[in-house]
């Protein structure tokens, strides 16, 4: 989840400029505006919050405040997994809201994971439930099908102008890296770095503050991507194996581009 102030920006230069899909439309409630923007494994969420008191004072947005977990199978299964290797979960919490029928139904569950998580950096299983009526496509789908929907559009159009492969990794910094790493690989059996499904890794770093810095992007050609970012003025570092998106252009969260392994000539 990236937190802004204001999520225009960004999704204008997501949707617009690189031409990647749109999963969740642009919404506007009491609590939040947020949007999705399919990247080709995962959907990135955009979300400026009416109130940031629950972010700490030195870690406003921007922020990229943190991702979901899938559960393996039931997010009852997981939570107790994570008990068994001593990860505490909070107690799920499901997201209800009224039916046309007039019932009531569960839209989704989540469960923040407290040994992997903090004020700035959020880590939690999301359980989608196929009987939710707050999605804002006409179709019904559950989350399976609404990820294969997604994935058809991101690949029609060639994983946008920038050659999109999917996100490849999430840079976080800890300031307590061993007790972070000891987590970490109870939760997956390895690493590091670990893996947090078949196609991104999650990469520990010491720092002062428990925040995400990075999120790095695999894309098909990395030179056609320096040469557009270079022509629409949105290139920040350059080096010979890795690209980053100006930070002025993204508010100040860094962005990465490599070339994906099966790319590389």
């Amino acid at each position: 989840m990236v937190r802004a102030l204001n999520i225009d920006r960004l999704l204008w230069l997501f949707s617009n400029v690189f031409e990647l899909p749109i999963s969740w439309p642009k919404e506007s409630n009491s609590f939040a505006t947020f949007a999705w923007v399919h990247v080709g494994n995962t959907d990135l969420e955009l979300w400026a919050s009416t109130n940031n008191k629950d972010l700490p004072v030195d870690c406003q947005p921007p922020l990229i405040h943190g991702f979901a977990l899938d559960p393996m199978h039931d997010l009852g299964d997981s939570i107790a997994k994570l008990a068994k290797v001593g990860i505490q979960c909070k107690e799920p919490k499901p997201y209800r809201t009224p039916s046309g029928a007039g019932t009531v139904v569960t839209n989704f569950t989540n469960s923040v994971v407290l040994d992997l998580s903090s004020e700035s950096c959020c880590v939690f299983f999301c359980a989608w439930d196929p009987d939710g009526t707050i999605f804002p496509w006409t179709e019904r789908l559950t989350s399976q099908q609404r990820s294969a929907r997604d994935r058809r559009e991101f690949l029609k159009r060639g994983g946008g102008v920038l050659g999109l492969v999917g996100l490849a990794e999430i840079e976080l910094s800890t300031p307590e890296l061993s007790h972070a790493m000891a987590k970490w690989a109870a939760l997956s059996g390895e690493g590091p770095p670990f893996s947090l499904t078949s196609d991104i890794q999650l990469k520990l770093l010491s720092g002062p503050q428990h925040v995400i810095q990075s999120l790095t992007f695999e894309v098909t050609s990395l030179e056609s991507v320096r040469a557009f970012l270079s022509s629409k003025g949105l290139l920040g570092t350059s080096r010979q194996n890795e690209l980053t998106l100006d930070p002025h252009a993204t508010d100040g969260l860094k962005l990465k581009f490599r070339e994906a392994t099966s790319a590389v000539k």
